[in-house]
C-alpha cells in the first residue's frame, strides 16, 4: 500500500468516526456535511472523493461497523471446536460490541424513520445474507448430526438475531443501566433450548 493510499484510507476512517459521533449526538437530519468536514479539517470536495452524499456516508458507517463485528466474531470463534461453545462466544462478542459501540447502535435506532426506506431495506437484506452465510454451515452441520431440530435455517438465524436485537433495544431503552454482556447466558439458554433435541 502506498503512502497516498494509506492517507486516503485514514482520512476516510476519520470522516466515518467524526460523522458517527456527530450523528449520534445531533441526529442524522441535523448533522450537515459542512459540520463533518469542518471537524475533520477537510474541504467539501475532499468529502465527495469518499462518499456520494450523506446517505452514502450513513450506510458506510453502518456497513463498516457490522463488517468489523463479523470479522471480530470469526476471529474469536474459529479456534473453538464445540459448536454450542462457538455460538455462546459469538453471542457474547455481539453483545459486547454493541455495548462498546453504543453511539453507532444508537444511530440505527433513532435514525430508522428518517432515512431512505429502500436503502435501509437493501442494507438489511445484504447484512442478513452475509450473516446467514457466516452462520449457516454450523447450523447445517448440527442438523445433520441430529443435535438440533430440523428447522429452516433462515428461521433459526432470524430468531437468534431477533433475540439479540430485542435485548439490545431493551438495554438502550433502559438507559444502559446494566451490562449488556450479562445477558449472554440467558440469550444462549433461551435460544438453544428452543432448538436442541
Amino acid at each position: 500500500m502506498t503512502d497516498w493510499s494509506v492517507k486516503m484510507k485514514n482520512k476516510r476512517k476519520m470522516i466515518l468516526k467524526v460523522a458517527e459521533r456527530l450523528i449520534s449526538q445531533k441526529g442524522y437530519s441535523k448533522t450537515t456535511i459542512e459540520e463533518i468536514t469542518k471537524k475533520v479539517g477537510i474541504g467539501k470536495g475532499t468529502f465527495y472523493l469518499y462518499f456520494k452524499d450523506k446517505n452514502d456516508l450513513f450506510f458506510s458507517i453502518i456497513k463498516e461497523e457490522f463488517e468489523n463485528l463479523m470479522l471480530k466474531i470469526k476471529e474469536e470463534v474459529e479456534e473453538i471446536e464445540d459448536f454450542f461453545e462457538r455460538l455462546k462466544k459469538g453471542i457474547e462478542i455481539y453483545l459486547e460490541y454493541h455495548e462498546k459501540n453504543y453511539n453507532f447502535f444508537k444511530i440505527l435506532l433513532q435514525e430508522k424513520p428518517f432515512i431512505k426506506r429502500k436503502s435501509f431495506e437493501k442494507f438489511w437484506r445484504d447484512f442478513f445474507k452475509k450473516w446467514g452465510s457466516f452462520m449457516k454451515d454450523g447450523f447445517e452441520e448440527q442438523i445433520k448430526k441430529n443435535k438440533i431440530k430440523k428447522i429452516d435455517l433462515e428461521d433459526i438465524i432470524y430468531s437468534l438475531i431477533g433475540i439479540l436485537h430485542g435485548n439490545i433495544h431493551n438495554w438502550i431503552i433502559n438507559n444502559r443501566k446494566y451490562s449488556l454482556v450479562e445477558k449472554k447466558d440467558v440469550i444462549f439458554k433461551i435460544f438453544t433450548e428452543g432448538i436442541r433435541r
